[in-house]
């Protein structure tokens, strides 16, 4: 083969392969979670550098796509079938962390509606990577998504930026880091924290 020859050889050889590498790109559709699925984590918070313990488990798979779930502390809250956090049960205010199926380069843009109409939150969201990361649960294969948004008030903006691990095996997240960097008024300084969530154990429900 000549030298002349050589780049465009390589140049389809790199071609094809960055093809091959698109089709076995991996999609994820939306887990079949189930009543008694359980999900034990661990959270360390920065600057304190406290550790605590938090979990979510399903009791009920309700209609109209709710799916209610038992916090740590007993009260029981609802979520859509995405496991998306929904205050007071409004599919209209919840942040959408997630949404299937995922793929990598999928993006969407979130915005929540609040009780106060002074209050806004907008962002966006992307699935950045699917990779193997290991928390104290286990090895999983996960869909990273890397997410923003922020929260106006009257009187103050909170921006949060979320790192979260969905993984197919245990139909939920293994791994959550979460920024927040609150910014107020003249009056107030701003203040800034990490918390890194990791699982502990998922048990799976019937």
């Amino acid at each position: 083969m000549t030298a002349r020859r050589l780049p465009a050889v390589l140049g389809v050889a790199l071609a094809t392969c960055a093809v091959c590498v698109a089709i076995a790109q991996p999609v994820a559709q939306k887990p079949a979670i189930k009543v008694g699925d359980s999900w034990e984590f661990r959270r360390t918070a920065d600057p304190e550098g406290k550790s605590t313990e938090w979990t979510r488990t399903i009791v009920e798979l309700a209609p109209n796509d709710v799916v209610k779930v038992r916090m740590g502390d007993g009260k029981v809250s609802e979520y859509d079938s995405a496991l998306n956090f929904m205050p007071d049960g409004l599919a209209d205010h919840a942040r959408i962390l997630v949404k299937y199926p995922l793929k990598v380069g999928e993006e969407w843009e979130m915005s929540r509606k609040f009780p106060n109409p002074g209050i806004a939150e907008i962002g966006k969201a992307r699935v950045v990577a699917f990779e193997t990361i290991t928390v104290p649960a286990g090895t999983f294969q996960c869909y990273r998504v890397e997410a923003e948004a922020s929260l106006v008030s009257r009187t103050a903006k909170e921006d949060r930026s979320w790192k979260r691990w969905y993984c197919p095996d245990i139909r939920w997240i293994a791994k959550e880091v979460l920024e927040t960097r609150t910014h107020g008024t003249r009056s107030r300084l701003g203040s800034a924290s990490v918390e890194t969530s990791e699982l502990v154990k998922f048990t799976p429900g019937n």
